[in-house]
């Protein structure tokens, strides 16, 4: 009987036990793995200097023709010239915090005009630019960006039996585009840039054979840049 009452006694002890964990809340706890944790990238974006390679395609605005002496009325209009190729390079720096660059661009870019489908004249124009950009989520992988750019564009044309002419002066333009920071040293970028010339009036070339003028140039790019 006293073994009874012993067993009994046990096992009411072990229930009320039992019962009294399973009325304790049950609570989730968090599971910390750090080796699971994404680090949010974070790129140096105190001042640099960099330089940049760019290239891509040019389209400059051109009115150019035969003309009969020292006058400006075209009789034979050359055609618009052909779309072309272009070169550059870059070299400036980025503002602290990463959201403005000021940099000096020089472009170089040669193209021709037709008449009747045959060659008539070459143009070759050099750009000197001085841009100033503001870049949108500086702190970003991705960075959009717009700016303005004012300069200096020499430009010499010459013709198979029309002679040659040379034509510069001061330009202003802007341009946009999007950038990819590669990493705190490299990016590339894409983009369109938009070049007027001022205060140029068609003018007779020495010859007196052709006048021309030359009205802007616009380009699409693709460039690299690198920050030190």
């Amino acid at each position: 009987m006293i073994k009874k009452t012993l067993i009994i006694s046990a096992f009411t002890s072990l229930l009320l036990s039992t019962t009294a964990q399973a009325a304790e809340p049950f609570v989730l706890q968090p599971v910390s793995d750090n080796n699971t944790a994404t680090p949010l990238v974070k790129f140096d974006d105190s001042t640099h200097y960099f330089v940049g390679l760019t290239g891509g395609s040019s389209d400059i605005s051109m009115t150019a023709g035969t003309v009969n002496g020292n006058n400006t009325t075209l009789i034979n209009q050359f055609s618009s010239p052909d779309v072309a190729g272009f070169v550059g390079a870059d070299l400036g720096f980025y503002t602290a915090g990463g959201s403005g660059r000021i940099y000096y661009s020089w472009q170089k870019m040669s193209t021709q005009s037709d008449f009747d489908g045959v060659k008539a004249i070459e143009t070759d124009v050099t750009l000197h630019l001085l841009n100033a950009d503001y870049i949108f989520r500086a702190d970003k992988t991705i960075n959009p960006f717009i700016g303005a750019h004012l300069g200096y564009m020499t430009a010499d044309i010459k013709g198979q039996g029309y002679g040659s002419h040379s034509q510069s002066g001061q330009v202003l333009g802007i341009q946009l585009g999007v950038a990819w920071r590669i990493s705190d040293h490299i990016s590339a970028e894409m983009g369109l840039r938009h070049t007027a010339t001022q205060g140029e009036d068609i003018k007779p070339w020495s010859s007196n054979k052709v006048a021309s003028q030359i009205k802007s140039v616009s380009t699409g790019y693709a460039s690299v840049n690198y920050r030190f």
